[in-house]
Protein backbone atom coordinates (compact mmCIF):
# COMPACT_ATOMS: atom_id res chain seq x y z
CA UNK A 1 0.00 0.00 0.00
CA UNK A 2 0.92 3.31 -0.64
CA UNK A 3 1.52 5.72 2.24
CA UNK A 4 1.34 8.82 0.29
CA UNK A 5 -0.77 11.47 2.56
CA UNK A 6 -3.26 12.55 0.17
CA UNK A 7 -6.37 10.02 -0.43
CA UNK A 8 -5.84 7.73 -3.32
CA UNK A 9 -7.40 9.05 -6.66
CA UNK A 10 -10.62 7.61 -7.68
CA UNK A 11 -9.91 5.03 -11.09
CA UNK A 12 -10.59 6.71 -14.21
CA UNK A 13 -14.35 5.05 -15.88
CA UNK A 14 -15.48 4.31 -12.05
CA UNK A 15 -18.97 2.93 -12.30
CA UNK A 16 -19.06 2.60 -8.66
CA UNK A 17 -19.08 -0.48 -5.80
CA UNK A 18 -21.17 -3.61 -6.01
CA UNK A 19 -23.97 -3.18 -3.33
CA UNK A 20 -23.26 -5.49 -0.55
CA UNK A 21 -27.31 -6.07 -0.23
CA UNK A 22 -28.59 -6.01 -3.99
CA UNK A 23 -31.72 -7.77 -4.02
CA UNK A 24 -31.46 -11.42 -6.25
CA UNK A 25 -32.35 -11.64 -9.92
CA UNK A 26 -32.37 -14.99 -11.16
CA UNK A 27 -33.32 -14.86 -14.36
CA UNK A 28 -33.38 -18.44 -16.57
CA UNK A 29 -30.02 -20.49 -17.30
CA UNK A 30 -30.32 -23.07 -20.09
CA UNK A 31 -29.07 -26.69 -18.39
CA UNK A 32 -26.77 -27.02 -21.64
CA UNK A 33 -23.66 -25.14 -23.22
CA UNK A 34 -24.66 -23.29 -26.16
CA UNK A 35 -22.58 -23.97 -29.39
CA UNK A 36 -21.68 -21.87 -31.91
CA UNK A 37 -22.87 -24.63 -34.52
CA UNK A 38 -26.31 -26.48 -34.66
CA UNK A 39 -28.88 -26.40 -31.93
CA UNK A 40 -28.82 -28.67 -29.22
CA UNK A 41 -32.62 -30.63 -29.20
CA UNK A 42 -32.05 -30.32 -25.66
CA UNK A 43 -33.11 -26.68 -25.45
CA UNK A 44 -36.82 -27.16 -24.89
CA UNK A 45 -36.10 -28.64 -21.75
CA UNK A 46 -35.97 -25.81 -18.94
CA UNK A 47 -35.74 -27.15 -14.89
CA UNK A 48 -37.11 -25.12 -12.02
CA UNK A 49 -33.38 -25.13 -10.61
CA UNK A 50 -32.02 -23.30 -13.93
CA UNK A 51 -31.91 -19.76 -12.74
CA UNK A 52 -28.80 -17.48 -12.56
CA UNK A 53 -28.19 -14.60 -10.25
CA UNK A 54 -24.93 -12.69 -12.03
CA UNK A 55 -24.29 -11.59 -8.28
CA UNK A 56 -23.65 -14.65 -7.18
CA UNK A 57 -21.97 -15.31 -10.01
CA UNK A 58 -19.89 -12.26 -10.47
CA UNK A 59 -19.32 -10.65 -6.90
CA UNK A 60 -17.78 -12.83 -4.52
CA UNK A 61 -17.35 -10.20 -1.54
CA UNK A 62 -19.66 -7.47 -2.50
CA UNK A 63 -18.23 -5.02 -0.34
CA UNK A 64 -14.40 -5.15 -1.98
CA UNK A 65 -15.73 -5.61 -4.91
CA UNK A 66 -16.13 -2.53 -7.88
CA UNK A 67 -17.11 -1.89 -11.56
CA UNK A 68 -14.90 -0.42 -13.78
CA UNK A 69 -14.92 0.53 -17.98
CA UNK A 70 -12.26 -0.57 -19.81
CA UNK A 71 -10.73 2.82 -22.12
CA UNK A 72 -10.17 2.91 -24.99
CA UNK A 73 -6.70 0.95 -25.33
CA UNK A 74 -6.16 -1.92 -26.80
CA UNK A 75 -3.32 -3.67 -25.36
CA UNK A 76 -5.67 -6.65 -23.12
CA UNK A 77 -7.16 -7.67 -26.00
CA UNK A 78 -5.50 -10.94 -26.46
CA UNK A 79 -6.13 -11.25 -22.84
CA UNK A 80 -10.48 -10.44 -23.69
CA UNK A 81 -10.49 -7.38 -22.32
CA UNK A 82 -11.98 -4.92 -24.45
CA UNK A 83 -12.34 -1.31 -25.18
CA UNK A 84 -15.47 -0.45 -23.38
CA UNK A 85 -15.93 -3.71 -21.57
CA UNK A 86 -17.10 -3.55 -17.67
CA UNK A 87 -14.37 -5.01 -15.21
CA UNK A 88 -15.79 -6.89 -11.93
CA UNK A 89 -12.61 -5.40 -9.43
CA UNK A 90 -12.10 -7.20 -6.53
CA UNK A 91 -10.45 -5.80 -3.83
CA UNK A 92 -10.36 -8.54 -0.88
CA UNK A 93 -8.11 -11.11 -3.45
CA UNK A 94 -4.69 -11.43 -3.12
CA UNK A 95 -3.00 -11.19 -6.38
CA UNK A 96 -0.85 -14.26 -7.56
CA UNK A 97 1.13 -14.90 -10.45
CA UNK A 98 -0.79 -14.61 -13.91
CA UNK A 99 -3.73 -12.93 -12.57
CA UNK A 100 -5.05 -9.68 -14.27
CA UNK A 101 -4.76 -6.38 -11.73
CA UNK A 102 -5.90 -3.27 -11.94
CA UNK A 103 -2.55 -1.48 -10.48
CA UNK A 104 -2.16 2.54 -9.46
CA UNK A 105 1.36 2.82 -11.51
CA UNK A 106 2.93 6.46 -12.29
CA UNK A 107 -0.14 8.36 -11.03
CA UNK A 108 -2.70 6.49 -13.02
CA UNK A 109 -4.60 3.47 -13.04
CA UNK A 110 -3.53 0.40 -15.68
CA UNK A 111 -5.05 -3.13 -16.05
CA UNK A 112 -2.45 -5.81 -16.43
CA UNK A 113 -1.26 -8.99 -15.94
CA UNK A 114 0.57 -9.38 -13.06
CA UNK A 115 3.82 -11.55 -13.51
CA UNK A 116 6.23 -12.12 -10.66
CA UNK A 117 9.90 -13.36 -12.43
CA UNK A 118 12.92 -14.08 -10.23
CA UNK A 119 11.33 -12.14 -7.59
CA UNK A 120 10.53 -9.40 -9.10
CA UNK A 121 6.90 -7.90 -10.92
CA UNK A 122 6.21 -7.55 -13.85
CA UNK A 123 2.95 -6.37 -15.73
CA UNK A 124 2.52 -7.54 -18.83
CA UNK A 125 -0.33 -6.26 -21.62
CA UNK A 126 -1.67 -8.92 -23.76
CA UNK A 127 -0.21 -7.73 -26.78
CA UNK A 128 3.40 -8.98 -27.31
CA UNK A 129 4.29 -5.80 -29.07
CA UNK A 130 4.26 -4.26 -25.58
CA UNK A 131 7.45 -4.85 -23.81
CA UNK A 132 6.69 -6.29 -19.98
CA UNK A 133 7.14 -2.84 -17.04
CA UNK A 134 9.58 -4.29 -14.85
CA UNK A 135 8.72 -3.19 -11.18
CA UNK A 136 12.12 -1.82 -9.77
CA UNK A 137 12.96 -3.80 -6.57
CA UNK A 138 12.63 -0.59 -4.42
CA UNK A 139 9.58 0.58 -5.40
CA UNK A 140 5.99 -0.81 -3.76
CA UNK A 141 3.68 -1.76 -6.75
CA UNK A 142 0.32 -0.67 -5.35
CA UNK A 143 -2.30 -3.36 -6.17
CA UNK A 144 -5.83 -1.65 -6.32
CA UNK A 145 -7.67 -5.58 -6.85
CA UNK A 146 -7.89 -8.43 -9.34
CA UNK A 147 -10.12 -8.57 -12.35
CA UNK A 148 -12.32 -11.41 -11.72
CA UNK A 149 -14.73 -10.70 -14.80
CA UNK A 150 -14.99 -8.78 -17.77
CA UNK A 151 -18.34 -8.10 -19.19
CA UNK A 152 -18.78 -7.18 -22.78
CA UNK A 153 -21.80 -5.53 -25.04
CA UNK A 154 -22.93 -7.23 -27.94
CA UNK A 155 -26.08 -5.76 -28.79
CA UNK A 156 -25.39 -2.45 -31.07
CA UNK A 157 -21.44 -2.05 -29.74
Amino acid sequence: MSTSPYPPPMPPGLLGAADAYAPCLPLPLMPVRVTCGFPSPAEDFFGTQDLLDLNTRCVDNPVATFFVEADTGTSMIEFGIFPGDTLVVDRSKTPRHGDIAMVLWEGGFTVKQLRRVRGRFELHSGNPENAPIMVPEDVELDVWGVVTWSLRKQLRR
